[in-house]
């Protein structure tokens, strides 16, 4: 289980990351590095077959443990991209939901606030270099799976290519 809140604690906020107006649609890859804060309970190994899944859906989880950087792919429509919405994937659309958004040049800020694994409430900041490029950072409280988390993260976002995987 308490693997699963590190691929669930990715999945959920990484994701929001990767929008904001002018962005590019099509395939990206995001690659973020997370820190559970002292709180964060020691992560086992993944067994072979859920690593096999994840790398099926474009995950590649850290090779060192938490800090390590974490890299997947996801694809951004044009729905998405023209309005400047982050794109979820379903489980984060299920518990987590982007609020507040503010565009302020190649800045945006938002909100997310989450109800289901994961409860709580979280801020980000994204910045574009370029519709292909941007940074971000991210602080979320709250818990999951039983855990207290006070989580931060920095993210990378580039876009590869027009057509999705």
């Amino acid at each position: 289980m308490r693997h699963l809140f590190a691929v669930t604690a990715a999945a959920c906020l990484a994701l929001p990351l990767c929008a904001v107006a002018g962005m590019k649609a099509g395939q990206w890859e995001i690659t973020t590095k997370m820190d559970l804060g002292k709180n964060a309970p020691q992560m086992p190994q993944i067994p072979p077959e859920q690593l096999e899944k994840m790398k099926a859906m474009g995950i590649t989880p850290p090779s060192i443990g938490i800090g390590a950087p974490h890299s997947f792919k996801t694809c951004v429509s044009p729905q998405d991209a023209d309005a400047g919405q982050p794109p979820m994937d379903e489980r984060s659309q299920r518990s987590c939901k982007a609020q507040d958004i503010k565009h302020d040049g190649p800045r945006t800020t938002l909100k997310i606030v989450c109800t289901g694994e994961m409860n709580g409430t979280g801020e980000i900041e994204s910045v574009y270099d370029s519709p292909e490029h941007y940074t971000s950072k991210m602080h979320f409280t709250g818990s999951a799976h039983g855990h207290d988390v006070d989580m931060t993260n920095s993210s990378e976002g580039r876009w590869l290519g027009a057509s999705c995987n």
